[in-house]
């Protein structure tokens, strides 16, 4: 994973349509995988985008974060109150285009070796914090938790039915994925059950 460096915010798709750099924080706290946490936040119920969808700590770059990683630092910041001092950057996976939203998001890993207090910051914008065990009974990677998503039929891929209603799906999903393969851990498997996405999970 090599940091990487911001360009131009308004970068052009077909020469027409503005695409938007994100970056979103994959805050891993714990000393090992056996008490690993991933923060994880919902966002607020009342928001226009998303309401009431679980996603990572993140948002657009300004004009002016220096780099990937301060935005996804910053955000996390604002939308969390971690505290940047608390945690160590490993690096930023490849950045993934979203075309059909004109967005390109790259994620950050950081990690600390106990979870910050993080709680939400604006109740409109975060509902809550949680965190999500990596591995053991009710994680990330216990099978009884993982799923393939259908959406009116559809499938869209990897679905996490986290405890306290954490449902995990989507764009945040894959992302999570992809980060616990790179972890040496088991992705959700093609031929895991099926699960429908809620009504209250859908996006807007």
């Amino acid at each position: 994973m090599l940091l990487d460096r911001t360009r131009d915010a308004q970068e052009r798709i077909d020469g027409t349509r503005p695409t938007r750099r994100s970056a979103v924080l994959l805050l891993v706290a714990g000393n090992d995988l056996d008490d690993a946490h991933l923060a994880l936040e919902e966002r607020g119920h009342a928001l226009r985008s998303q309401p009431g969808q679980f996603a990572l700590p993140g948002g657009g770059v300004d004009p002016g974060d220096p780099d990937v990683v301060h935005t996804a630092l910053r955000e996390a910041q604002e939308e969390t109150g971690l505290d940047p001092q608390a945690v160590t950057v490993l690096g930023s996976f490849a950045g993934i285009p979203m075309p059909w939203r004109s967005q390109h998001v790259t994620p950050v890993l950081a990690w600390a070796p106990t979870r910050p207090p993080l709680r939400a910051q604006d109740p409109v914008e975060v509902e809550r914090v949680v965190w999500a065990a990596l591995t053991g009974d009710s994680s990330l990677t216990d099978p009884a938790r993982q799923f393939r998503g259908v959406l009116d039929g559809r499938p869209v891929g990897p679905v996490y039915d986290l405890p306290d209603g954490a449902f995990v799906w989507g764009f945040t999903a894959m992302i999570i994925e992809q980060a616990l393969s790179g972890l040496g851990l088991d992705p959700v498997p093609w031929d895991a059950p099926v699960r429908e996405i809620p009504p209250e999970r859908r996006r807007a």
